[in-house]
């Protein structure tokens, strides 16, 4: 004898809904071939190529440096400012004529966050450990909050919002 029919389910829908919802990843896939398929009727338009990484322009630069817009003036103050808290290394020869080229990353304040050597530098300041040791102690001096902070005016800045560099050459 077979065993009784089971009673409906309360949570199952007994009509067939009217609104069933596609699975629209595979949906989307499919018009995507379909279009990929499509004869071309027009020539296509000309449309500029998106910086990598989809990195936004800043301050008027490709990289958002704006140590051009910058007056000798002010580049001479902001050298000043860095000097202060810079510490020479007594064990060094001749540490008063090392330079290196720094390239500093300021937030929107105008204050130094991140400082790096310059790409023309790397290569020397890899090879050599007393210049290493030079760039350390200009790095910390620029992120030394008494020195690194308002680096530049606040119209220098990016107007975007983003991070604007700053590329000068540190020397005491």
């Amino acid at each position: 004898m077979p065993p009784p029919p089971a009673p409906p389910s309360s949570t199952s829908q007994p009509n067939p809904s009217k609104n069933a919802v596609a699975d629209t990843h595979s949906l989307d896939n499919t018009l995507e071939k379909l279009r990929a398929l499509q004869k071309q009727t027009e020539p296509p338009k000309a449309r500029a190529n998106p910086l990598k990484g989809g990195a936004p322009t800043v301050g008027g630069s490709t990289h958002g440096d704006i140590t051009a817009t910058l007056s000798v003036a002010q580049r001479g103050a902001i050298g000043d400012k860095v000097r202060e808290c810079w510490t020479k290394d007594a064990g060094a020869l001749n540490a008063d004529k090392l330079q290196v080229l720094l390239t500093v990353t300021l937030d929107r304040a105008g204050t130094a966050r991140i400082v790096e050597v310059a790409d023309a530098d790397r290569a020397r300041v890899e090879s050599d450990p007393v210049l290493r040791a030079f760039f350390e102690r200009a790095r910390r001096a620029v992120l030394d909050p008494r020195c690194g902070d308002n680096l530049v005016p606040p119209d220098k800045l990016a107007q975007t919002g983003q991070p604007s560099r700053l590329t000068f050459r540190f020397s005491p």
